[in-house]
This record gives structure tokens, sequence and C-alpha cells, in this order.
């Protein structure tokens, strides 16, 4: 290396460790993380950032394909699916419109470990966002004609991004050999057999068990005061539950309707 290079590269090396302290202070010194629980056990992290006038909604539901019971693989997602098919009070495919005609978007996705749900919109419409996501989570039809449809869109998924993806179905195959007595033993999106047995029912007892608040984390970021939104969440998130059913047998799954 010449003297040349390696003044270079000390300039370099330099500016790069004077930009990450530089980064990591600004956004220490930007962002604090509240939190609150309200007394339906519902959790709420809330970030102020007035950087511009929009604002975040992400809700998290402890529950991911890693709760299901075998024979029900993939149960987590379709009711990820499901959600969107409406309630009483916002019809089939409502939910998603209305975000999209106040400026926003909207989306959701399922792990083996939590499903979560997000809207991104101006943050002067953050009532309405909490007041959709609350509906939904006490109020959801699963009507069966709907689900009957909808199986059919996640068999169509899983042929997309599994059955015609040989480096996906491989990893598919990994799993299921690695986890022989674990959850993770089967796929999120479910195997066909499985959507093929499953129920409305099913999944009925499902959203009971876990779509309550205490099993919820609500998460707000964007050009809010948490004096003024902490309010909101308190009159507008609520559900007719208050605390996670107890655990069913895996056989009850098949067949009850609610706990």
């Amino acid at each position: 290396m010449t003297a040349l290079q390696r003044i270079l590269c000390g300039v370099t090396v330099a500016s790069l460790l004077a930009l990450i302290p530089a980064g990591q202070q600004a956004i220490a010194g930007r962002l604090t993380v509240q939190e609150f629980t309200l007394a339906n056990g519902l959790k709420v992290l809330l970030v102020e950032e007035h950087k511009a006038p929009v604002v975040t909604v992400q809700i998290w539901y402890k529950v991911g394909s890693r709760n299901e019971v075998m024979g029900r693989a993939g149960l987590s997602h379709m009711l990820e699916h499901m959600m969107f098919k409406g309630t009483p009070k916002y019809g089939k495919g409502e939910f998603s419109k209305i975000i999209e005609k106040n400026g926003g978007n909207d989306n959701a996705f399922t792990s083996q470990d939590y499903t979560a749900y997000f809207e991104n919109l101006a943050a002067d419409k953050l009532e309405l966002t909490l007041e959709m996501e609350a509906d939904r989570m006490k109020g959801l039809l699963l009507d069966d004609k709907e689900f009957q449809l909808e199986r059919e869109v996640v068999k169509e998924e899983r042929r997309l991004r599994v059955e015609d993806v040989p480096t996906a179905y491989l990893v598919e195959q990994i799993d299921a050999q690695a986890f022989m007595v674990h959850p993770y033993h089967w796929p999120i999106i479910g195997w066909f057999n499985d959507l093929d047995a499953m129920t409305r029912e099913d999944l009925k007892v499902y959203y009971d068990k876990y779509y309550v608040p205490n099993n919820a984390t609500l998460v707000i970021v964007g050009a809010v005061k948490a004096e003024t939104a902490l309010p909101l969440k308190a009159e507008t998130v609520n559900s007719g539950g208050s605390s996670i059913r107890p655990n069913l047998p895996c056989g009850a799954m098949k067949s009850a309707i609610a706990l």
C-alpha cells in the first residue's frame, strides 16, 4: 500500500467512524419509545416523530404458526386473510378501501411467532384506523362462503410461492426434518391437506382465543402526542374479552365454535 493509499484509507475510515456515532446520537436523541398498558391488557408502544404529518399504526398479535396444532397448519395465515373480509360494521374489503380513500395504505404478514397488521396514513386519521382495528379485533364475521373462496386463494398462493419455487420448497422440507417435534415443523402457509381439512369453526376458535387485547401490542409512530393519542386508544381499542382463553385440546379445534 502506497503512502497515498494509506492516507485515503485513513480518511475513509475516519469519516465512517465519525458518521456512525452521529447517526446513533441523532436517533437516540430524537426517538423515545413510550410504553403504556391499557385496562384491558393491550400493550401500547408510542413514538413521537413530527418530521412529517403522517402516522404508522401497527398491531402485533402474539400468535403465529407455532400456535397451531398438527393437522391444521396454516390457521394463522388463513386468519390473516380473513381479517380483511369484513365485520358487521365494515363489509368485505371496506377496511382497505377506507384506508386508501384517506390517502393511506395497509397490509399484513404472518410468521411462526406473530401476526401483524399495519396502516400508513395522515396523522389526523389516527382515530379512524384505531376504530377500525378495534372493530375487527372483536367483530370479525368469518363468513363461511368467504372462507371457502379465500382457501382457494391461499392454495394458489402456496403453489406460486412454494410449489413453483424449488428453493422455497427445499427450505420447507428442511424445516420439516429439522423440527420433528417442534411446531416450526409445518410451514406458515400450511400444507394442502391441512388447508382442505380446515373449517370455519377452526378459524373461529383460533380468532376467539388469540385476537384479544392482552395478547396484542399496538405500535403508533408518527406526528402524534401521547397526551392526545392515549385517550383515543383507551376509548376505541377495546374488545369483548380481556384475557387469553385457556388452551384447547387438539381435537376441540376441529369442532368447537366458541370457547
